[in-house]
Protein backbone atom coordinates (compact mmCIF):
# COMPACT_ATOMS: atom_id res chain seq x y z
CA UNK A 1 0.00 0.00 0.00
CA UNK A 2 1.25 3.54 -1.33
CA UNK A 3 2.26 6.23 1.50
CA UNK A 4 -0.58 8.62 -0.44
CA UNK A 5 -2.83 5.70 0.47
CA UNK A 6 -1.91 5.54 3.80
CA UNK A 7 -2.48 8.78 4.00
CA UNK A 8 -5.92 8.96 3.11
CA UNK A 9 -7.13 6.22 4.90
CA UNK A 10 -6.16 8.06 7.77
CA UNK A 11 -7.51 11.35 6.89
CA UNK A 12 -10.61 9.41 6.05
CA UNK A 13 -10.34 7.88 9.98
CA UNK A 14 -9.64 11.96 11.49
CA UNK A 15 -12.10 12.80 9.56
CA UNK A 16 -14.53 10.23 11.48
CA UNK A 17 -13.62 10.88 14.80
CA UNK A 18 -14.32 14.84 14.01
CA UNK A 19 -17.33 13.68 12.92
CA UNK A 20 -18.08 12.13 16.06
CA UNK A 21 -16.81 14.98 17.70
CA UNK A 22 -19.61 17.37 16.12
CA UNK A 23 -22.43 14.18 17.47
CA UNK A 24 -20.94 14.61 21.00
CA UNK A 25 -21.38 18.33 21.07
CA UNK A 26 -24.93 18.36 20.06
CA UNK A 27 -25.75 15.82 22.52
CA UNK A 28 -23.41 17.12 25.31
CA UNK A 29 -24.93 21.05 25.26
CA UNK A 30 -26.95 21.31 28.30
CA UNK A 31 -25.89 17.89 29.63
CA UNK A 32 -22.10 17.96 30.57
CA UNK A 33 -20.28 21.78 31.79
CA UNK A 34 -20.51 24.71 29.71
CA UNK A 35 -16.41 24.62 29.61
CA UNK A 36 -16.05 21.25 28.16
CA UNK A 37 -18.76 21.71 25.71
CA UNK A 38 -17.21 25.04 24.42
CA UNK A 39 -13.67 23.31 24.37
CA UNK A 40 -15.46 20.77 22.46
CA UNK A 41 -17.29 22.66 20.13
CA UNK A 42 -13.86 25.21 19.54
CA UNK A 43 -11.83 22.09 18.73
CA UNK A 44 -14.31 20.88 16.67
CA UNK A 45 -14.21 23.83 14.58
CA UNK A 46 -10.59 24.61 14.35
CA UNK A 47 -9.64 20.60 13.01
CA UNK A 48 -12.65 20.79 10.45
CA UNK A 49 -11.26 24.27 9.47
CA UNK A 50 -7.52 23.41 9.52
CA UNK A 51 -8.17 19.67 7.91
CA UNK A 52 -10.18 22.14 5.35
CA UNK A 53 -6.57 23.29 4.35
CA UNK A 54 -5.47 20.04 3.26
CA UNK A 55 -1.80 18.29 4.64
CA UNK A 56 0.25 19.82 1.98
CA UNK A 57 1.66 21.85 4.16
CA UNK A 58 2.89 21.71 7.50
CA UNK A 59 2.85 24.53 10.17
CA UNK A 60 5.79 23.79 12.86
CA UNK A 61 5.68 26.63 15.07
CA UNK A 62 8.45 27.70 17.63
CA UNK A 63 7.88 28.60 21.06
CA UNK A 64 10.25 30.25 23.24
CA UNK A 65 10.93 32.36 26.27
CA UNK A 66 12.94 35.65 25.98
CA UNK A 67 16.37 34.98 25.57
CA UNK A 68 16.08 31.48 24.50
CA UNK A 69 17.24 32.36 21.18
CA UNK A 70 14.06 31.42 19.84
CA UNK A 71 14.46 34.04 16.94
CA UNK A 72 17.68 33.69 15.89
CA UNK A 73 16.87 29.56 15.42
CA UNK A 74 14.44 30.76 13.38
CA UNK A 75 16.34 32.77 10.81
CA UNK A 76 19.24 29.62 10.93
CA UNK A 77 16.89 27.37 10.03
CA UNK A 78 15.06 29.35 7.47
CA UNK A 79 18.18 30.54 6.11
CA UNK A 80 16.86 34.13 6.54
CA UNK A 81 17.47 37.78 8.28
CA UNK A 82 12.86 38.15 9.01
CA UNK A 83 12.82 37.45 12.48
CA UNK A 84 14.60 40.62 14.46
CA UNK A 85 16.61 39.31 17.30
CA UNK A 86 17.70 40.37 20.49
CA UNK A 87 16.65 43.89 22.06
CA UNK A 88 16.26 45.25 18.09
CA UNK A 89 12.92 43.01 18.35
CA UNK A 90 9.72 45.35 18.45
CA UNK A 91 6.89 45.09 20.89
CA UNK A 92 4.88 42.89 18.56
CA UNK A 93 2.04 40.44 19.16
CA UNK A 94 2.36 39.37 15.56
CA UNK A 95 3.84 36.21 14.50
CA UNK A 96 6.05 35.78 11.75
CA UNK A 97 5.85 32.79 9.17
CA UNK A 98 8.27 31.42 6.19
CA UNK A 99 6.64 29.63 3.93
CA UNK A 100 9.17 26.82 1.71
CA UNK A 101 7.66 26.65 -1.51
CA UNK A 102 4.83 27.68 -2.94
CA UNK A 103 1.15 27.55 -1.77
CA UNK A 104 -0.22 28.12 1.69
CA UNK A 105 -1.51 31.32 1.38
CA UNK A 106 -4.90 30.62 2.48
CA UNK A 107 -3.88 28.69 5.15
CA UNK A 108 -1.88 31.36 6.57
CA UNK A 109 -4.81 33.79 5.79
CA UNK A 110 -7.01 31.35 8.64
CA UNK A 111 -4.23 31.19 10.57
CA UNK A 112 -4.30 35.33 10.58
CA UNK A 113 -0.42 35.80 9.97
CA UNK A 114 0.75 38.75 7.80
CA UNK A 115 3.87 39.21 8.30
CA UNK A 116 5.28 36.41 5.65
CA UNK A 117 8.14 35.44 3.43
CA UNK A 118 8.40 32.79 1.45
CA UNK A 119 11.21 31.23 0.44
CA UNK A 120 13.02 28.31 -1.81
CA UNK A 121 11.84 24.64 -0.69
CA UNK A 122 15.23 23.58 -1.24
CA UNK A 123 17.88 24.99 1.34
CA UNK A 124 21.39 25.43 0.53
CA UNK A 125 22.63 22.58 2.41
CA UNK A 126 19.74 20.57 -0.41
CA UNK A 127 17.41 19.77 2.47
CA UNK A 128 13.85 20.19 0.86
CA UNK A 129 11.24 21.42 2.99
CA UNK A 130 8.54 21.98 0.40
CA UNK A 131 5.76 21.91 1.98
CA UNK A 132 7.28 23.73 5.70
CA UNK A 133 4.84 26.93 7.09
CA UNK A 134 7.58 27.89 10.02
CA UNK A 135 6.30 30.35 12.30
CA UNK A 136 8.17 32.66 15.17
CA UNK A 137 5.66 33.08 18.11
CA UNK A 138 5.90 36.40 20.46
CA UNK A 139 7.71 35.63 23.55
CA UNK A 140 5.44 32.91 25.99
CA UNK A 141 7.27 34.85 28.77
CA UNK A 142 6.42 38.60 27.10
CA UNK A 143 5.51 41.34 29.78
CA UNK A 144 2.90 42.31 26.67
CA UNK A 145 -0.39 40.57 26.93
CA UNK A 146 -0.90 40.97 23.82
CA UNK A 147 1.85 38.56 23.01
CA UNK A 148 1.23 35.70 25.72
CA UNK A 149 -2.48 35.99 23.74
CA UNK A 150 -0.89 35.59 20.04
CA UNK A 151 0.96 32.60 21.40
CA UNK A 152 -1.74 31.04 23.72
CA UNK A 153 -4.32 31.29 19.95
CA UNK A 154 -1.43 29.98 17.65
CA UNK A 155 -0.29 26.77 20.03
CA UNK A 156 -3.93 25.77 19.47
CA UNK A 157 -4.01 25.33 15.87
CA UNK A 158 -0.46 24.92 14.86
CA UNK A 159 0.70 21.29 13.61
CA UNK A 160 4.28 20.81 15.00
CA UNK A 161 6.03 22.40 17.95
CA UNK A 162 9.10 23.24 18.64
CA UNK A 163 10.05 24.30 22.23
CA UNK A 164 13.38 26.16 22.02
CA UNK A 165 15.05 26.75 25.62
CA UNK A 166 18.09 27.81 26.85
CA UNK A 167 21.12 26.37 29.18
CA UNK A 168 19.86 29.37 31.88
CA UNK A 169 16.15 28.81 32.19
CA UNK A 170 15.25 25.48 30.70
CA UNK A 171 13.46 24.25 33.73
CA UNK A 172 11.72 27.33 34.07
CA UNK A 173 8.11 27.19 35.66
CA UNK A 174 6.24 29.17 33.06
CA UNK A 175 7.36 27.09 30.04
CA UNK A 176 6.51 23.71 32.27
CA UNK A 177 3.78 24.74 33.74
CA UNK A 178 1.72 26.37 31.25
CA UNK A 179 2.34 24.90 28.01
CA UNK A 180 4.77 21.46 28.37
CA UNK A 181 2.51 19.85 31.28
CA UNK A 182 -0.74 21.05 28.85
CA UNK A 183 0.43 19.70 25.75
CA UNK A 184 1.90 16.29 27.90
CA UNK A 185 -0.36 14.08 24.88
CA UNK A 186 1.33 15.63 22.28
CA UNK A 187 5.00 13.96 22.29
CA UNK A 188 4.29 13.11 18.85
CA UNK A 189 4.16 16.78 17.60
CA UNK A 190 6.37 18.31 19.83
CA UNK A 191 10.26 18.63 19.60
CA UNK A 192 12.51 19.86 22.52
CA UNK A 193 15.72 22.20 20.96
CA UNK A 194 18.16 22.99 23.80
CA UNK A 195 19.29 26.36 22.22
CA UNK A 196 23.05 27.94 22.62
CA UNK A 197 24.77 24.79 23.46
CA UNK A 198 28.01 26.37 21.85
CA UNK A 199 27.95 28.27 25.26
CA UNK A 200 28.66 24.95 27.43
CA UNK A 201 31.59 22.53 27.67
CA UNK A 202 31.02 18.64 26.36
CA UNK A 203 30.16 17.61 29.57
CA UNK A 204 27.70 20.98 30.69
CA UNK A 205 26.20 19.84 27.63
CA UNK A 206 25.40 16.07 28.64
CA UNK A 207 24.17 17.42 31.81
CA UNK A 208 21.61 20.00 30.73
CA UNK A 209 20.13 17.52 28.04
CA UNK A 210 19.76 14.79 30.49
CA UNK A 211 18.55 16.74 32.90
CA UNK A 212 15.83 18.46 30.27
CA UNK A 213 14.96 15.10 29.06
CA UNK A 214 14.11 13.96 32.82
CA UNK A 215 11.92 17.55 33.37
CA UNK A 216 10.10 16.33 30.10
CA UNK A 217 9.91 13.02 31.35
CA UNK A 218 7.92 14.48 34.88
CA UNK A 219 5.88 17.13 32.50
CA UNK A 220 4.67 13.35 30.83
CA UNK A 221 6.83 14.08 27.54
CA UNK A 222 8.67 11.05 27.74
CA UNK A 223 10.20 9.91 23.89
CA UNK A 224 9.92 13.42 23.09
CA UNK A 225 13.02 14.24 20.47
CA UNK A 226 15.28 16.47 22.68
CA UNK A 227 18.09 18.13 20.15
CA UNK A 228 20.89 20.47 20.84
CA UNK A 229 21.49 23.36 18.64
CA UNK A 230 23.27 26.57 18.59
CA UNK A 231 22.11 29.42 16.15
CA UNK A 232 25.28 31.07 16.02
CA UNK A 233 27.72 28.32 15.20
CA UNK A 234 25.24 26.03 13.15
CA UNK A 235 25.22 23.40 15.15
CA UNK A 236 22.28 21.07 14.81
CA UNK A 237 20.33 23.32 12.26
CA UNK A 238 21.27 21.01 9.32
CA UNK A 239 19.65 17.76 11.65
CA UNK A 240 16.69 19.84 12.48
CA UNK A 241 16.14 20.80 8.96
CA UNK A 242 16.17 16.88 7.99
CA UNK A 243 14.05 16.37 11.28
CA UNK A 244 11.96 18.84 9.73
CA UNK A 245 11.93 17.39 6.02
CA UNK A 246 11.14 13.83 7.59
CA UNK A 247 8.03 15.36 9.56
CA UNK A 248 7.01 17.21 6.47
CA UNK A 249 7.55 14.74 3.74
CA UNK A 250 5.31 12.21 5.92
CA UNK A 251 2.39 14.97 6.15
CA UNK A 252 1.85 13.22 9.34
CA UNK A 253 2.23 16.38 11.45
CA UNK A 254 -1.55 17.53 11.24
CA UNK A 255 -3.28 14.19 11.79
CA UNK A 256 -1.00 13.21 14.76
CA UNK A 257 -1.75 16.90 16.07
CA UNK A 258 -5.27 16.83 15.82
CA UNK A 259 -5.58 13.03 17.20
CA UNK A 260 -4.11 14.18 19.83
CA UNK A 261 -5.86 17.35 20.45
CA UNK A 262 -9.57 15.16 20.26
CA UNK A 263 -7.65 12.47 22.49
CA UNK A 264 -6.56 14.94 25.16
CA UNK A 265 -10.36 16.27 25.14
CA UNK A 266 -11.68 12.65 25.19
CA UNK A 267 -9.92 12.06 28.38
CA UNK A 268 -11.72 15.06 29.65
CA UNK A 269 -14.86 14.22 28.08
CA UNK A 270 -14.72 10.70 29.62
CA UNK A 271 -13.99 12.78 33.52
CA UNK A 272 -17.19 14.77 32.97
CA UNK A 273 -19.24 11.79 31.92
CA UNK A 274 -18.55 9.48 34.78
CA UNK A 275 -18.55 5.72 35.31
CA UNK A 276 -21.01 3.57 36.02
CA UNK A 277 -23.72 5.80 35.56
CA UNK A 278 -27.65 4.08 36.04
CA UNK A 279 -29.22 3.95 32.51
CA UNK A 280 -32.59 4.36 34.16
CA UNK A 281 -34.43 4.78 37.41
CA UNK A 282 -34.81 1.59 39.26
CA UNK A 283 -37.97 -0.06 39.50
CA UNK A 284 -37.77 0.09 43.16
CA UNK A 285 -37.67 4.22 43.42
CA UNK A 286 -40.16 4.36 40.71
CA UNK A 287 -42.51 2.33 42.40
CA UNK A 288 -41.69 4.22 45.62
CA UNK A 289 -42.53 7.72 44.40
CA UNK A 290 -45.85 6.38 42.96
CA UNK A 291 -46.77 5.23 46.21
CA UNK A 292 -45.97 8.28 47.98
CA UNK A 293 -47.24 10.29 45.50
CA UNK A 294 -50.71 8.38 45.27
CA UNK A 295 -50.80 9.09 48.81
CA UNK A 296 -50.33 12.66 48.09
CA UNK A 297 -53.06 13.01 45.60
CA UNK A 298 -55.76 11.98 48.27
CA UNK A 299 -55.92 8.11 47.57
CA UNK A 300 -57.25 7.81 51.54
CA UNK A 301 -59.43 10.17 51.05
CA UNK A 302 -61.00 9.43 47.75
CA UNK A 303 -61.04 5.18 48.94
CA UNK A 304 -63.24 6.48 52.10
CA UNK A 305 -65.27 8.68 49.72
CA UNK A 306 -65.80 6.00 47.32
CA UNK A 307 -67.07 3.47 49.98
CA UNK A 308 -69.05 6.18 52.37
CA UNK A 309 -70.58 7.27 48.56
CA UNK A 310 -71.38 3.62 47.66
CA UNK A 311 -72.94 3.41 51.01
CA UNK A 312 -74.88 6.29 50.11
CA UNK A 313 -76.08 5.72 46.72
CA UNK A 314 -76.87 1.86 47.82
CA UNK A 315 -79.61 3.21 50.61
CA UNK A 316 -81.00 5.49 47.81
CA UNK A 317 -81.75 2.48 45.41
CA UNK A 318 -82.24 -0.31 48.28
CA UNK A 319 -83.12 1.47 51.45
CA UNK A 320 -86.70 0.71 52.87
CA UNK A 321 -88.52 3.77 51.28
CA UNK A 322 -90.35 4.96 53.73
CA UNK A 323 -86.72 6.35 55.33
CA UNK A 324 -85.05 6.89 51.87
CA UNK A 325 -85.35 10.87 52.38
CA UNK A 326 -83.35 10.45 55.44
CA UNK A 327 -80.54 9.79 53.16
CA UNK A 328 -81.40 12.04 50.42
CA UNK A 329 -80.87 15.34 52.86
CA UNK A 330 -77.14 14.00 53.02
CA UNK A 331 -74.52 14.90 50.51
CA UNK A 332 -73.25 12.44 48.97
CA UNK A 333 -69.07 12.04 50.00
CA UNK A 334 -67.38 12.16 46.37
CA UNK A 335 -69.69 15.46 45.81
CA UNK A 336 -68.12 17.18 48.31
CA UNK A 337 -64.49 16.31 47.03
CA UNK A 338 -65.82 17.25 43.18
CA UNK A 339 -65.51 13.51 42.65
CA UNK A 340 -68.13 11.20 41.00
CA UNK A 341 -70.31 14.11 39.12
CA UNK A 342 -70.96 14.75 35.24
CA UNK A 343 -67.89 17.20 35.21
CA UNK A 344 -65.97 14.93 36.74
CA UNK A 345 -66.43 12.00 34.35
CA UNK A 346 -65.83 14.17 31.47
CA UNK A 347 -62.32 14.63 33.16
CA UNK A 348 -61.96 10.92 32.95
CA UNK A 349 -62.55 11.06 29.18
CA UNK A 350 -59.91 13.75 28.43
CA UNK A 351 -56.99 11.17 27.32
CA UNK A 352 -53.75 12.51 27.87
CA UNK A 353 -52.48 14.43 30.69
CA UNK A 354 -53.10 18.30 30.38
CA UNK A 355 -50.88 20.57 29.02
CA UNK A 356 -51.99 23.07 31.65
CA UNK A 357 -52.50 21.93 34.96
CA UNK A 358 -55.39 23.44 37.27
CA UNK A 359 -56.76 21.70 39.79
CA UNK A 360 -60.37 20.04 39.46
CA UNK A 361 -61.06 18.18 43.10
CA UNK A 362 -61.80 19.79 46.67
CA UNK A 363 -58.94 17.49 48.24
CA UNK A 364 -57.37 19.43 50.68
CA UNK A 365 -53.17 17.87 50.43
CA UNK A 366 -52.15 16.00 53.61
CA UNK A 367 -48.75 17.32 54.78
CA UNK A 368 -47.80 13.69 55.88
CA UNK A 369 -48.30 12.96 52.88
CA UNK A 370 -46.89 15.41 50.66
CA UNK A 371 -43.98 15.36 53.24
CA UNK A 372 -43.06 11.67 52.08
CA UNK A 373 -43.58 12.33 48.43
CA UNK A 374 -40.99 14.71 48.86
CA UNK A 375 -38.43 12.63 50.46
CA UNK A 376 -39.44 9.80 47.66
CA UNK A 377 -38.34 12.54 45.06
CA UNK A 378 -35.14 13.53 46.71
CA UNK A 379 -34.67 9.45 47.29
CA UNK A 380 -34.97 9.38 43.49
CA UNK A 381 -32.80 11.98 42.94
CA UNK A 382 -29.99 10.22 45.21
CA UNK A 383 -30.20 6.82 43.39
CA UNK A 384 -30.44 8.61 39.53
CA UNK A 385 -26.97 10.79 40.19
CA UNK A 386 -25.16 8.71 43.33
CA UNK A 387 -22.86 8.55 40.51
CA UNK A 388 -22.98 11.16 38.44
CA UNK A 389 -20.03 13.96 37.55
CA UNK A 390 -21.49 17.84 38.83
CA UNK A 391 -22.83 18.75 35.68
CA UNK A 392 -25.11 15.60 34.31
CA UNK A 393 -26.22 15.21 38.08
CA UNK A 394 -27.11 19.28 38.17
CA UNK A 395 -29.07 18.62 34.46
CA UNK A 396 -30.82 15.48 36.05
CA UNK A 397 -31.77 17.36 39.36
CA UNK A 398 -32.84 20.09 37.65
CA UNK A 399 -35.59 17.80 35.89
CA UNK A 400 -36.67 16.64 39.23
CA UNK A 401 -37.11 19.78 40.59
CA UNK A 402 -39.13 21.04 37.52
CA UNK A 403 -41.23 17.50 37.95
CA UNK A 404 -41.90 18.53 41.65
CA UNK A 405 -43.31 22.05 41.21
CA UNK A 406 -45.81 20.22 38.34
CA UNK A 407 -46.89 17.35 40.25
CA UNK A 408 -49.27 18.69 42.85
CA UNK A 409 -51.43 20.08 40.16
CA UNK A 410 -51.19 17.02 37.97
CA UNK A 411 -51.91 14.57 40.45
CA UNK A 412 -55.21 16.60 41.41
CA UNK A 413 -55.98 16.02 37.47
CA UNK A 414 -55.23 12.38 38.23
CA UNK A 415 -57.51 11.51 40.95
CA UNK A 416 -60.22 14.05 38.78
CA UNK A 417 -59.60 10.94 36.02
CA UNK A 418 -59.94 8.01 38.65
CA UNK A 419 -62.00 5.61 37.27
CA UNK A 420 -64.78 5.50 40.71
CA UNK A 421 -66.80 2.23 39.95
CA UNK A 422 -69.60 3.92 40.81
CA UNK A 423 -71.39 2.06 38.07
CA UNK A 424 -74.81 0.35 39.69
CA UNK A 425 -74.52 -3.09 40.10
CA UNK A 426 -77.61 -5.05 38.72
CA UNK A 427 -78.73 -6.39 42.28
CA UNK A 428 -79.68 -3.18 43.06
CA UNK A 429 -82.53 -2.87 40.18
CA UNK A 430 -83.88 -6.32 41.26
CA UNK A 431 -83.91 -4.93 45.07
CA UNK A 432 -85.39 -1.66 44.40
CA UNK A 433 -88.08 -3.54 42.65
CA UNK A 434 -88.73 -5.74 45.43
CA UNK A 435 -88.31 -2.87 47.45
CA UNK A 436 -91.11 -0.82 45.35
CA UNK A 437 -93.40 -4.19 45.63
CA UNK A 438 -93.15 -4.52 49.39
CA UNK A 439 -93.86 -0.88 50.09
CA UNK A 440 -96.99 -1.45 47.91
CA UNK A 441 -97.90 -3.91 50.24
CA UNK A 442 -97.45 -2.19 52.95
CA UNK A 443 -99.37 0.77 51.64
CA UNK A 444 -102.06 -1.06 50.58
CA UNK A 445 -102.57 -3.46 53.92
CA UNK A 446 -102.39 0.34 55.74
CA UNK A 447 -104.72 1.80 53.61
CA UNK A 448 -107.67 -1.51 54.22
CA UNK A 449 -107.04 -1.21 57.46
CA UNK A 450 -107.86 2.44 57.70
CA UNK A 451 -110.91 1.89 55.84
CA UNK A 452 -111.91 -0.75 57.93
CA UNK A 453 -111.04 1.30 61.18
CA UNK A 454 -113.30 3.99 60.04
CA UNK A 455 -116.28 1.77 58.99
CA UNK A 456 -116.04 0.58 62.45
CA UNK A 457 -115.82 4.40 64.19
CA UNK A 458 -119.27 4.79 62.46
CA UNK A 459 -120.60 1.43 63.52
CA UNK A 460 -121.27 0.36 59.41
CA UNK A 461 -121.24 -3.45 58.95
CA UNK A 462 -118.09 -5.33 58.72
CA UNK A 463 -117.35 -5.77 55.26
CA UNK A 464 -116.19 -9.64 54.49
CA UNK A 465 -112.40 -10.09 55.26
CA UNK A 466 -109.71 -12.28 53.45
CA UNK A 467 -107.95 -14.23 55.64
CA UNK A 468 -104.93 -16.30 55.62
CA UNK A 469 -104.98 -18.92 57.73
CA UNK A 470 -105.82 -17.12 61.13
CA UNK A 471 -104.23 -13.59 59.75
CA UNK A 472 -106.67 -11.22 58.35
CA UNK A 473 -105.04 -9.82 54.26
CA UNK A 474 -104.96 -6.17 55.06
CA UNK A 475 -102.88 -6.99 58.05
CA UNK A 476 -100.69 -9.38 56.56
CA UNK A 477 -99.99 -7.27 53.57
CA UNK A 478 -99.17 -3.80 56.14
CA UNK A 479 -96.79 -6.00 58.45
CA UNK A 480 -95.69 -8.00 55.99
CA UNK A 481 -94.89 -5.53 53.74
CA UNK A 482 -93.03 -3.26 55.84
CA UNK A 483 -91.27 -6.44 57.24
CA UNK A 484 -90.08 -7.85 54.20
CA UNK A 485 -89.57 -4.13 53.30
CA UNK A 486 -86.81 -4.05 56.22
CA UNK A 487 -84.92 -6.72 55.54
CA UNK A 488 -84.49 -6.42 52.28
CA UNK A 489 -83.18 -2.81 53.32
CA UNK A 490 -80.42 -4.52 56.08
CA UNK A 491 -79.46 -7.38 54.00
CA UNK A 492 -79.09 -4.87 51.27
CA UNK A 493 -76.78 -2.34 53.15
CA UNK A 494 -74.96 -5.39 54.38
CA UNK A 495 -74.35 -6.59 50.83
CA UNK A 496 -73.24 -3.04 49.74
CA UNK A 497 -71.13 -2.67 52.32
CA UNK A 498 -69.33 -5.44 50.83
CA UNK A 499 -69.49 -4.14 47.48
CA UNK A 500 -68.44 -0.87 48.83
CA UNK A 501 -64.94 -2.06 50.20
CA UNK A 502 -64.30 -3.83 46.75
CA UNK A 503 -65.13 -0.40 44.94
CA UNK A 504 -62.86 1.90 47.30
CA UNK A 505 -60.13 -0.91 46.88
CA UNK A 506 -60.96 -0.91 42.80
CA UNK A 507 -60.42 3.23 42.83
CA UNK A 508 -57.29 3.31 44.55
CA UNK A 509 -55.89 1.04 41.91
CA UNK A 510 -57.20 3.25 39.33
CA UNK A 511 -55.71 6.08 40.85
CA UNK A 512 -52.63 4.23 41.37
CA UNK A 513 -52.52 3.58 37.66
CA UNK A 514 -53.47 7.43 36.85
CA UNK A 515 -50.67 8.53 39.47
CA UNK A 516 -48.01 6.28 37.77
CA UNK A 517 -48.73 8.07 34.08
CA UNK A 518 -48.74 10.89 35.81
CA UNK A 519 -45.25 10.09 37.81
CA UNK A 520 -43.72 8.05 34.04
CA UNK A 521 -44.76 11.04 31.94
CA UNK A 522 -43.36 13.87 34.28
CA UNK A 523 -40.70 12.79 36.16
CA UNK A 524 -39.48 8.68 34.89
CA UNK A 525 -39.17 9.25 31.28
CA UNK A 526 -37.57 12.67 30.93
CA UNK A 527 -34.95 11.29 33.90
CA UNK A 528 -34.60 7.98 31.59
CA UNK A 529 -34.13 10.34 28.56
CA UNK A 530 -30.97 12.30 30.41
CA UNK A 531 -29.51 8.91 31.57
CA UNK A 532 -29.96 7.18 28.31
CA UNK A 533 -28.35 10.35 26.65
CA UNK A 534 -25.83 10.71 29.08
CA UNK A 535 -25.34 6.56 28.81
CA UNK A 536 -25.07 6.89 24.76
CA UNK A 537 -22.78 10.31 24.93
CA UNK A 538 -20.48 7.66 27.48
CA UNK A 539 -20.18 5.37 24.61
CA UNK A 540 -19.78 8.46 22.21
CA UNK A 541 -16.79 9.61 24.48
CA UNK A 542 -15.33 6.38 24.93
CA UNK A 543 -15.37 5.26 21.29
CA UNK A 544 -13.79 8.64 20.42
CA UNK A 545 -10.54 8.30 23.08
CA UNK A 546 -10.04 4.98 21.13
Amino acid sequence: MSKVSVRSHEIDQLQQRIASLDHIVKQADGLLGDDIVDRARQLHKTASARLGHGTSNSVVALAGATGSGKSSLFNAISDTEFATVGVRRPTTSQALAVVFGDGAQDLLNWLDIKQRQRVSAVTPAGVDLEGLVLVDLPDHDSTELANRLEVDRLVQVVDLFIWVVDPQKYADAALHETYLQAFSGHGAVSIVVLNQVDRLRADERKACLEDLTRLLVADGLQGVRVVGASAVTGEGIDGLRRELSARVAERQALIKRIDADIDWLATDLAVACGEGAPTKVSAQSRDDLVAAATEASGARVIEHAVEGSYRHRASLAVGWPPLRWIRKVKVDPLARLGLGTKAAAANRSDGALDTVMVRRTSITADPVAQGRLGEALRQLARDATTSLPDAPRSSVSARIELASASLPDALDVAAAKTDLALDPPRWWAAVGSLQLVASAAMVAGLAWLTVLFFLGWFRFPDPPLPRVGSMPLPTLLAFGGGAFGLLLAILGRRIAGIGAKRRAIRARADLATQVGQVVDELVIRPINTELSNLGELTTRVHQLAR
